[in-house]
């Protein structure tokens, strides 16, 4: 009997204790809430390669809009929306309550690193804004995102937004709807880890 098939059988019968494979330090989403009528999703549906600059996880591997550009972290939060002129905020505030700032990590690491449109036309009309985890593990707290219209700009409302969240290795997805006034301007994401 050769020595492999000699370690299968101690093995199988229990004569040798193998140490299981340690866990990943995975990341508990809790109490997850939405604004009052935003569907959640967290189940993905796979639909073909990752397309760029539409806040899905295209191909289902939990990273949002790989490959175009974009910073991806374990923690990551993207929107996108068609109406090139309507000009829509992504707001993430880590368990401090700090805000997510462009190119300047918070305290807790979280960083926007792409804010549309811009006067510049760096957007050229591929409005995504993206916050992600750029350095560190992440806080554990409550975390809000906040996506907000600031101005329609001639667009026509309602203003559809796509939103994704990568919490660890769960994807969180929700279309959203943004019209001017008080209680439709802004719809929110919140959860604790």
């Amino acid at each position: 009997m050769g020595a492999a098939s000699l370690l299968s059988t101690l093995v199988a019968v229990g004569c040798i204790d193998v140490p299981s494979r340690r866990p990943r330090n995975a990341l508990e989403v809790r109490d997850v809430t939405v604004s009052q009528g935003v569907g959640l999703e967290t189940a993905c549906t796979p639909t073909g390669v990752e397309l760029c600059f539409d806040a899905r996880d295209n191909n289902c591997n939990g990273i949002i809009d790989e490959g175009c550009g974009l910073h991806t972290g374990v923690l990551q939060f993207t929107v996108a929306w068609e109406a090139a002129e309507a000009d829509v905020d992504l707001n993430v505030y880590d368990p401090s309550g700090e805000l997510s700032r462009i190119g300047e990590p918070t305290a807790s690491g979280l960083m926007k690193d792409r804010d549309c449109p811009r006067v510049s036309g760096e957007c050229q009309g591929q409005n995504v804004e993206n916050v992600f985890l750029a350095e560190g593990e992440p806080a554990r707290g409550r975390y809000r995102v906040v996506v907000r219209l600031d101005k329609l700009n001639g667009a026509t409302a309602p203003v559809g937004v796509q939103l994704s969240a990568r919490v660890g290795q769960r994807a969180f997805a929700m279309r959203l709807e943004l019209s001017p006034g008080a209680s439709t301007e802004e719809k929110t994401f919140e959860f604790t880890l």
